[in-house]
């Protein structure tokens, strides 16, 4: 990776540590007192909304009885630790909603420098050279991808000023809009043309 001024570990940059520790299956509920997130959960809604700013409202509910110290922070980016799913993903908390609590599948990556954008180093996590880099060191050692915390600490990411950060993140944002607008064309491109296939079938009946 190209050494500048600007590239720091993520050590320096944030704190580190892991998700909580659920002893046993993890219950959903409909009317719990907290949103918990697991790998399945950034998943389907990265999937589904084709972005990686994950709103806590969309998440399942639990019925919470530990402390408030396990509870995600403002600014958390939540990086997948196991499994080969490495994407990263911030969570928007509501004010007004339920906290939040992270099982142990991630890596909670809370920015301690005013430098830097949450969704900004989330982004940086995400792409494609880191992913690859990302997938190499879980691998090694282990029949399952893991990532530690100690290894995530060590990671180099570059970091430029404020500006630049909001600008690439307005044209992420853009390509990520763009993005649902091609898959929305193509779903109700499918839908008319199964529509198609329909009545020509019927036609033969």
């Amino acid at each position: 990776m190209k050494q500048t001024a600007n590239i720091k570990s993520l050590t320096e940059i944030a704190d580190l540590r892991s998700g909580f520790t659920f002893r046993g299956k993890i219950e959903e509920v409909a009317d719990g007192n907290a949103h918990v997130v697991q790998i399945k959960d950034v998943r389907q809604l990265q999937d589904e909304k084709g972005s990686d700013l994950i709103c806590s409202g969309d998440l399942p509910c639990i019925h919470w009885e530990g402390k408030d110290n396990a509870w995600i922070a403002p600014g958390t980016v939540l990086l997948p630790s196991r499994g080969g799913y490495f994407r990263s993903a911030v969570v928007s908390l509501d004010n007004a909603g339920l906290p939040v609590v992270a099982s142990s599948q991630f890596i909670l990556i809370t920015p301690t420098s005013s430098l830097v954008i949450p969704e900004f180093l989330s982004w940086s996590l995400n792409r494609p050279r880191m992913q690859r880099y990302l997938g190499e060191i879980a691998s090694q050692g282990s029949s399952i991808p893991m990532l530690s915390t100690a290894t995530a600490k060590e990671l180099k990411l570059e970091i430029p000023g404020l500006e630049t950060q909001h600008r690439i993140l307005r044209l992420n944002k853009l390509w990520e809009q763009e993005q649902q607008l091609t898959r929305a064309l193509l779903k109700n491109r499918e839908a008319m043309l199964q529509g198609m296939f329909q009545q020509l079938l019927n036609r033969e009946e």
